[in-house]
């Protein structure tokens, strides 16, 4: 038996070269052709990856910008300056920014009357023949203690401005012992009143609002107390459920007042 004969790689190589030399050039064509394909291939890609890359670079800096702005402008408009005239009519409004009673301060946003509001009905003075004596309620209402005297009730409110029930609980007795009505609440100064309700805050502003007020309520002039300074919603409402009794012409923004008036609402039979 014949031994096959093993030919070396090379030599094989070598004779498919000499039968056929074209045969080699056109293997060496096909893999640099394959090696170009591979390279545009690979730049292809790295290519569309920088397009990425910079396209998603590019738009987080506009939002990164456009949130800065936006942040800006809130800003600004949270900056925006009020003219002092609007401020101190603003201020000088009412007693509406207020909780009344015991209970924490809750600071919101005030609720002004239409010119038409303000001659409601619900809101005309009180006659001399209006017998009217709310019924007292578990809640403790400050205005509750001082029903026979609008001009005290009227003045709980401003002293509840921006304060609670408990703070100004605390300087009421020593207020009407000094002022216990209009007339001398209208005499004494400005100084004398200031001491007591310093403990409030805007002590100036109220004493000044105190006076002022009760001397308009001693003019006969005036037809609706929402006519008087310094009377705002929330204390043209508590003079309606504790001075008139058209506490069901009204319907209060201040949350004491509503708790008072679904009160009223469920004894509604039993009243005069």
């Amino acid at each position: 038996m014949a031994e096959e004969r093993v030919i070396s790689p090379y030599f094989e190589k070598y004779q498919r070269l000499k039968e056929d030399p074209e045969a080699e050039n056109l293997n060496k064509k096909n893999e640099a052709l394959k090696v170009v394909t591979c390279s545009q291939l690979v730049y292809s890609q790295l290519v569309c990856q920088k397009t990425y890359y910079e396209l998603a670079s590019k738009l987080a800096f506009q939002v990164v910008g456009h949130l800065k702005k936006e942040e800006k402008r809130k800003k600004k408009k949270i900056a925006k300056k009020v003219s002092p005239y609007f401020e101190k009519s603003q201020e000088e409004e009412d007693v509406d920014s207020v909780v009344v009673g015991l209970g924490k301060e809750k600071k919101k946003k005030s609720i002004l009357l239409s010119a038409a509001e303000k001659r409601s009905v619900a809101y005309e003075r009180k006659c001399c023949d209006n017998t009217w004596k709310p019924p007292r309620s578990d809640f403790g209402l400050l205005q509750e203690d001082h029903v026979d005297d609008p001009w005290r009730v009227l003045v709980i409110c401003m002293l509840l401005n921006r304060t609670t029930g408990i703070q100004a609980k605390q300087v009421i007795s020593d207020l009407f012992n000094l002022c216990p009505n209009a007339k001398v609440a209208s005499e004494v100064s400005s100084g004398e009143i200031e001491k007591i309700i310093q403990p409030l805050g805007l002590f100036r502003k109220r004493a000044v609002m105190i006076k002022r007020f009760s001397q308009e309520y001693l003019e006969e002039s005036w037809t609706h107390v929402t006519q008087l300074h310094g009377i705002g919603k929330y204390a043209a409402d508590a003079y309606a459920i504790f001075c008139t009794g058209k506490w069901d012409l009204v319907r209060p923004a201040d949350h004491m007042l509503n708790y008072y008036w679904d009160f009223l609402s469920t004894i509604t039979h039993t009243l005069n």
